[in-house]
């Protein structure tokens, strides 16, 4: 494998790339709301993020599932031991950050943040005989991914500086989000498809077809396009617009038979993608 190819899949599989995803989002709050930006919850967002996505793609449950292993995971399963250290400084990162602020963060809302994200991956639902992580209960998975992502980069920036969570401001930013990501969500469900099918995890697609969750995510999208406060400026309505555009291009041509580099390059790219139109156009 060449350098550049392993270069790749070394930020794309430590997790490097979707971590620096949540932190720009953390950014554009900021520069939406026009409040301050506080490079350093954008840091903790960054090194949480890391931490808790390597730590979920380390635990036992992934590779006792009786499916073959994919190129992500097996890189992983290659790459143990780096990923352990990483996770490890990571949460050591995100502990010194946190416990050094100057601001304060609701501890109650923090923590049912951790415990979805904690139990994620884990095994601790009874159904039948058997126990299921919160990912395998049927439709959950992309309703759980959408929340987390918009509270963690939407209302712990606002939280920091004591704006309003219900103005309605906030919460049209907010669901704005949640539409934006869950539609991005719909696609990995796609990608995942016929993993779904034999581990028997009911997902959008695997009830109601590749196709029906494609229009689905459209229509979200267009939700998340109409749903723009009055008196926003005609630059941020065009950054916006443009970056729903590029994830509705996503969805369209979104397939199971994709290269795992078109979701986990442009479909977590959207994100990216997203900011950087906002700041430009800012």
């Amino acid at each position: 494998m060449n350098v550049p190819r392993k270069t790749l899949d070394f930020i794309l599989y430590s997790n490097l790339f979707i971590s620096l995803c949540a932190a720009v989002l953390v950014l554009e709050t900021y520069l939406l709301s026009g409040i301050p930006v506080s490079l350093r919850l954008a840091g903790i967002v960054f090194f949480a993020t890391l931490f808790v996505y390597n730590a979920d793609s380390l635990v036992p449950y992934k590779f006792n599932q009786n499916v073959p292993l994919g190129s992500r995971m097996k890189w992983v399963k290659a790459n143990r031991l780096e990923l352990i250290f990483i996770s490890l400084a990571s949460a050591l990162c995100t502990i010194f950050l946190y416990w050094t602020a100057i601001f304060e963060l609701n501890f109650w809302f923090l923590l049912h943040l951790m415990v979805v994200a904690g139990l994620y991956s884990v095994p601790v639902v009874p159904e039948g005989e058997r126990y299921i992580p919160l990912r395998d209960i049927p439709l959950l998975k992309v309703f759980l991914i959408a929340y987390v992502w918009s509270a963690i980069t939407v209302q712990l920036p606002l939280m920091e500086v004591d704006h309003d969570l219900f103005a309605s401001d906030s919460l049209i930013l907010f669901l704005r989000r949640f539409l934006f990501l869950f539609s991005l969500t719909l696609v990995f469900d796609i990608r995942d498809v016929h993993k779904d099918k034999l581990t028997q995890t009911v997902t959008f697609p695997t009830k109601w077809g590749v196709q029906n969750t494609k229009r689905l995510a459209l229509v979200i999208l267009l939700l998340y396009a109409l749903l723009v406060p009055a008196g926003t400026a005609p630059h941020l309505r065009i950054a916006l617009g443009a970056a729903g555009i590029g994830a509705a291009l996503v969805v369209w041509n979104a397939h199971e038979y994709r290269s795992q580099y078109y979701f986990m390059v442009l479909a977590d790219g959207m994100m990216l993608l997203q900011f950087l139109l906002v700041w430009l156009l800012m």
